[in-house]
């Protein structure tokens, strides 16, 4: 099983309401290091993800770096939740007594995880900013944050 900073759990308790009823098999580890790599990497460097993938830095992995990664996670696997494929093809998932989302509510749930994940990331890099200085690993050069931010639709690059 491949090492990663947060385990399957967490991305389900963290990214995914009580009330919707998803099963492990939902998320992999692959889809954790994915997200890691596109979302966490770039703001840490790879060797800090290294260190709190071995499990230092405890404290702050579980405030800072478990809920922004769940919620990446969560935006890399949702357009695979929404469908599946299977030995038809391409298909939508319906149950009983439920009914297909139109278009519409699918890109404003997409819209609102991209919001919220592009929060935490944010919380991330200020939070590890501010404590630099007990984080052997981390280089504040390699933080995107430090470099662009997207604020309001605004791109400032620095």
């Amino acid at each position: 099983m491949m090492k990663t900073i947060i385990d399957v759990e967490s991305v389900l308790t963290l990214a995914f309401a009580e009330a919707e009823h998803l099963s492990r098999e939902v998320v992999g580890s692959t889809d954790i290091l994915v997200a890691t790599e596109r979302y966490i990497t770039p703001i840490l460097g790879q060797k800090m993800v290294d260190a709190l993938t071995e499990g230092k830095y405890c404290d702050f992995a579980e405030k800072y770096v478990a809920p922004a990664l769940a919620f990446a996670v969560r935006s890399v696997i949702q357009p695979a939740i929404n469908l599946r494929l299977g030995d038809s093809g391409l298909v939508a998932p319906r149950g009983e007594a439920m009914e297909q989302p139109n278009g519409e509510a699918v890109k404003g749930l997409n819209r609102s995880l991209k919001i919220r994940t592009r929060q935490l990331l944010k919380r991330l890099s200020e939070a590890v900013e501010q404590n630099k200085g007990q984080f052997v690993e981390y280089e504040s050069k390699c933080n995107i944050f430090n470099r662009c931010s997207i604020d309001g639709g605004v791109v400032q690059i620095f």
